[in-house]
């Protein structure tokens, strides 16, 4: 798209989000809803019976049952329409389709009428397959998906899942890259989001057994969520779902030496829920090593969280979460480095606390105010034989937030308004140094800096016959190293074409994203490092950019639906980064400017005849325009060159066609088999020197290692082998890795049942064919990275 096209796009924006007061925006995709159930017989009295609310679009299921006056409470619902049954002896069945909105509390009453004998069968009613008066829509996993994902090492059960979806893409070391973007994945738990990088090299990972479910936005963002908008992934703890007790332990082993476990402990009783729970694991293949040998790779974390939940009364409700995780790990050599006997440690540990106050005003009306404490530290150390360089490193920040927003349901619209302000305490330690010279330090950096932003949205939906739309805005403030601020309208519409079951739909989001804060403090400071060969370095700036996305939707013979979309992105300082020499640590980077483009299609079966499958296809095509901004480029490299130049090249997560394909057949009541498939056509290979020939290449470039900026080649530094094996996987001509392919099984059986009590047992097996996939291959912005080999895995899970 042109400029002057996108400008004109823009104009259309800011004067429709102008009119937020009269015109409507959608709904966010967090579990805060509540649902109050009557149920009653044909007298009017109530019924003890059991509840089930069940939706397909996104998947949920929740389960309760009513007291001896019929009422039933059903906390943390998503937004979405959903089919509630009501059952009881002596009772026929009871169906209602139920629709929320939003967080405001939604009271229903469903009548029970006596059983008669009857000869004929009944076809009940099944929950809808999709939302067709809702614009912009989450893709979620829920609890039955998370439990019986495939096993895999330490840290990656949750990025699996995402990475499943249309328009994820997984790099080295578990990075995700949605649509193309780098740094600007958000995640939200229970409601909090969280802005910084949340890789397994970075900060303690999230594991699939805290969480109810995962929800993905890539567009048609509701406007409270900002700065961070390649990706929004929202992650629920788990909902208690019955009174009384309920324990869950879940346990892991498998290949790697890798061995994983969580134990939970759930109590219910009338308006208080508690829940506890711990985990840990090690593995010998934490990060994605650059060489076949797996050198150095050891990686063992362990943790523990809270949450708790009370009904100060009917119209008010108090929640609280906390937890606490911690990493270590060591860094993968490569072959240059195993033989110097180079060692390199990290660890990451995050300890944050989150308070959620919900108060009904009236039954249209819900006022909810969040706040969180948290700190992170990520270390990392070095012993005298590393090479080329010496390094130590300690970073991380101390946080607090406070959001507050207000709710208000009408009939044909809701609206919600709200803000928060948070503050960053950075801190960065930094020593550097040839091996040889130490105890001397050719770099000893620190700095501490205080960050504050700001922010304040408005978002509503209207509904008009079979018309749909959603607008609002947000205004953002940054101050750091920078100071900036933007205005950010939000819009997405959609019609519904009943006679053929299809639902159109369009959106436009302006996005703000501050500079990434990993890193920030020492990036920005070139100049005053006193280091000769590194060139002047600005302040990254923020990023903006829009984003547009066109598409349908369609449910296909009530058993299928299909989501088939197009989108273009198009960014200003877009956000990327830079490894510094041979140290493994990266300094965030902008490009003056990237597009954007590509197409996603997803086929997903809930449930048919024993049969559930999903199937996702994306294709994207990115380009990036230097010069660059930030990082730490050594003088002389190729990469600092794009400093002053303008050129124009592949996005390093430039990967053209990418599947993930899952079928799960229920062979039994108790027993289930799957099968999938994941394939990527290969990410691109910025090889510093395009002049030479493949062999070339192959002798100088393939250390595994980012060499930004030694350009040395009078051989004082020996040419690293790189086995053939990997060479074999490198199309050099094209400047890019050769495909990926992984095929996976999965067989799983309930070995026990008793009541609510189960015991399962699942064997899992990754990339059964043992293919090597090469993700990242060295370049200018990237080190070597292979994806594990196959992986067999053993899982238990009991709940009682």
């Amino acid at each position: 798209m042109s400029r002057s096209h996108f400008a004109r796009l823009r104009l259309v924006a800011t004067v429709l989000s102008c009119s937020i007061l009269l015109v409507p925006s959608a709904p966010s995709q967090v579990m805060d809803g509540r649902l109050e159930v009557r149920v009653i017989d044909p007298s009017g009295q109530g019924v003890p019976a059991a509840l089930e609310l069940v939706s397909r679009s996104p998947q949920f299921i929740a389960g309760a049952v009513a007291d001896a006056e019929g009422r039933a409470t059903l906390h943390r619902i998503p937004p979405g329409t959903y089919l509630l049954t009501a059952r009881h002896e002596g009772f026929e069945v009871a169906e209602r389709r139920i629709a929320l909105q939003s967080a405001v509390p939604r009271v229903v009453e469903i009548a029970l009428s006596v059983a008669t004998v009857r000869e004929q069968v009944t076809v009940r009613a099944r929950a809808p397959l999709f939302e067709p008066y809702r614009p912009s829509q989450g893709t979620r996993s829920g609890r039955e998906d998370l439990e019986q994902a495939l096993g895999t090492t330490l840290g990656r059960s949750t990025v699996d899942m995402v990475t499943a979806m249309p328009g994820w893409l997984l790099e080295a070391n578990a990075v995700l890259h949605p649509r193309g973007s780098e740094y600007d994945t958000q995640y939200v738990i229970d409601g909090m989001p969280l802005y910084d990088n949340r890789s397994i090299a970075f900060a303690p990972a999230f594991e699939n057994s805290e969480f109810e479910a995962v929800t993905v936005l890539t567009a048609g963002i509701p406007a409270e969520y900002g700065r961070r908008l390649g990706g929004v992934i929202a992650l629920d703890t788990r909902r208690s779902a019955i009174s009384g007790h309920r324990t869950s332990l879940d346990v892991q082993g498998g290949g790697y030496a890798t061995r994983i476990g969580a134990f939970s402990h759930q109590y219910a009783s009338g308006g208080t829920e508690l829940t506890i729970g711990i985990q840990g694991g090690a593995t010998d293949r934490y990060l994605d090593p650059p060489s076949l040998e797996n050198f150095t790779n050891r990686g063992s974390s362990g943790g523990g969280n809270a949450r708790f939940a009370r009904d100060l009364s009917s119209r008010h409700r108090l929640t609280g979460y906390a937890r606490t995780n911690r990493t270590n790990f060591l860094v993968p050599n490569d072959l240059v480095q195993q033989e110097a006997g180079q060692r390199q440690d990290r660890r990451s540990s995050e300890t944050a606390g989150q308070v959620h106050y919900q108060g009904t005003l009236s039954s249209r009306t819900l006022v909810s105010v969040r706040g969180m404490l948290r700190d992170l530290t990520s270390e990392l150390w070095s012993n005298e034989l590393s090479t080329p360089v010496y390094v130590s490193q300690d970073r991380g920040f101390s946080q607090g937030v406070v959001m507050a927003d207000v709710t208000f349901e009408g009939e044909r619209h809701t609206l919600k308004i709200g803000g928060d302000i948070r503050s960053s305490g950075l801190r960065e330690r930094f020593l550097m140094a040839e091996p040889d010279e130490l105890p001397d330090f050719d770099l000893d950096f620190r700095d501490r800096q205080r960050s504050t932003e700001a922010s304040f949205y408005a978002y509503d939906q209207l509904r008009a016959g079979n018309f749909a739309a959603s607008i609002g805005f947000r205004f953002d403030e940054y101050r750091l190293l920078i100071s900036d601020r933007a205005f950010s309208p939000r819009l997405a519409a959609s019609y519904f074409v009943p006679p053929a079951g299809l639902q159109l739909y369009a959106s436009y989001d302006r996005i703000f994203q501050p500079p990434p804060t990993e890193n920030l403090l020492l990036s920005s400071a070139g100049t005053g490092l006193g280091l000769d060969a590194v060139e002047e370095v600005l302040a990254v700036p923020a990023n903006k950019g829009h984003f547009i996305e066109i598409g349908m939707r369609k449910p296909i013979g009530g058993a299928m639906r299909i989501d088939a979309k197009h989108y273009w992105r198009r960014f200003q300082n877009y956000i990327d980064d830079d490894v510094f020499l041979n140290t493994g640590l990266s300094f965030p980077i902008t490009f003056d400017s990237a597009a954007i483009e590509g197409t996603e299609v997803r086929i997903e079966a809930p449930r048919w005849k024993g049969i559930s499958a999903v199937a996702s296809y994306s294709n994207m095509l990115g380009r990036a325009r230097s010069p660059v901004t930030g990082g730490l480029f050594v003088e002389g490299g190729e990469a600092e060159e794009l400093r002053d130049v303008v050129e124009e090249f592949p996005i390093s997560q430039d990967q053209r066609n990418t599947v993930a394909t899952t079928v799960r057949f229920q062979i039994h009541p108790r027993v289930w088999a799957s099968f999938g498939i994941r394939y990527g056509s290969g990410l691109p290979v910025e090889l510093e020197d395009d002049d030479d020939d493949d062999d070339d290449d192959d002798g100088d470039d393939d250390d595994g290692d980012d060499d930004d900026g030694d350009d040395d080649d009078d051989g004082d530094d020996e040419a690293q082998p790189v086995p053939g094996a990997i060479l074999r996987k490198v199309n050099f001509a094209r400047s890019r890795v050769h495909p990926n392919l992984s095929l996976d099984f999965s067989v799983g059986s309930r070995v026990w049942e008793r009541g609510s009590k189960s015991a399962t047992l699942q064997f899992d097996l990754r990339n059964a064919t043992n293919r090597l996939n090469v993700i990242n291959f060295s370049g200018l912005f990237s080190g070597t990275a292979l994806a594990p080999g196959r992986q067999a895995t053993v899982q238990l899970r009991v709940r009682f």
